[in-house]
């Protein structure tokens, strides 16, 4: 309780709340641009912020990658084209909408759900972090690949078909993620003699051409296809909605804080997961 008390008393300040503000607002120009992503954004701003004092440093840096994160779901939704990795799952459900003429209401969803998901997350990491870190380094090898064939698993049943081809993909992205140098024992893997593969395949160009590429090509292929008239009076999602989903909500935050705490894995095999 004192942790939290003595950071509500450091970032309660207004000025770092307008940092935290202008933060959020880039990082979500950033993350619904795809090929930008906010680690990259977060790396490129230390290099700003290293002669600044620790906390509006912090702050600034904490606002745009909130808002990155956050920002995927716009080009994901409107676009079908993720701007962040996080916001593959977003684009399953939130596309299907925009081309129904929902997208407002699928925008103001995330909106809402992703603040509580935040909020969540923040307060386990002010109140519980030491408990969470504990947790995950009770993880072993034997857990991770367990996790690794569960994330198989879920990518197949999600498929919309054959579960066979939804398995075909999950292992068709495991042998993208081997090229390059074993990270243990830094071993050659599917480089073919070319140094440009020993660092393996970027996730952000693979985001980029299986999402981005693909759906360009697919509207380009639909000539006849007419644009959508979306329904924007109402972006706010009514109380009662938020009150309908907000236990989900819930439950998808508690994966994704043990998901985020484990090493190695991140916002995007947390949404997936969700």
């Amino acid at each position: 309780m004192d942790t939290l008390l003595a950071l509500l008393t450091v970032f309660t300040q207004p000025q770092l709340l307008v940092l935290v503000g202008i933060g959020t607002f880039a990082g979500i120009y950033i993350g619904a641009i795809p090929g930008l992503s906010v680690t990259m954004a977060v790396s490129i701003l230390i290099s700003f912020t290293f002669s600044w004092d620790v906390y509006p440093a912090i702050s600034l840096m904490v606002g745009i990658y909130m808002g990155g994160v956050y920002g995927g779901s716009r080009t994901a939704i409107l676009l079908n084209i993720p701007g962040a990795p996080s916001a593959i799952a977003t684009a399953m459900d939130g596309y299907p909408m925009a081309q129904k003429g929902e997208a407002g209401q699928a925008i103001g969803v995330t909106t809402v759900m992703s603040f509580f998901g935040g909020l969540i997350g923040i307060l386990v990491l002010a109140i519980a972090a030491p408990f969470v870190s504990d947790f995950a380094l009770t993880f072993q090898p034997r857990d991770y690949m367990l996790l690794a064939v569960l994330g198989i698993l879920l990518v197949g049943s999600l498929s919309s078909g054959s579960l066979v081809k939804g398995i075909f993909a999950g292992a068709f992205g495991i042998a993208i993620g081997a090229v390059g140098r074993d990270p243990l024992t830094f071993t050659e893997r599917f480089t073919f003699d070319l140094q440009i593969m020993e660092g393996g395949i970027s996730f952000i160009a693979i985001m980029i051409g299986m999402f981005g590429v693909s759906e360009a090509l697919l509207q380009l292929q639909n000539v006849t296809m007419k644009a959508v008239r979306q329904k924007i009076d109402k972006i706010v999602p009514s109380f009662g909605t938020i009150k309908k989903y907000l236990p989900l909500s819930l439950q998808t935050s508690t994966i994704g804080v043990i998901i985020g705490a484990l090493p190695g894995t991140g916002g995007d095999i947390a949404a997936l997961m969700a």
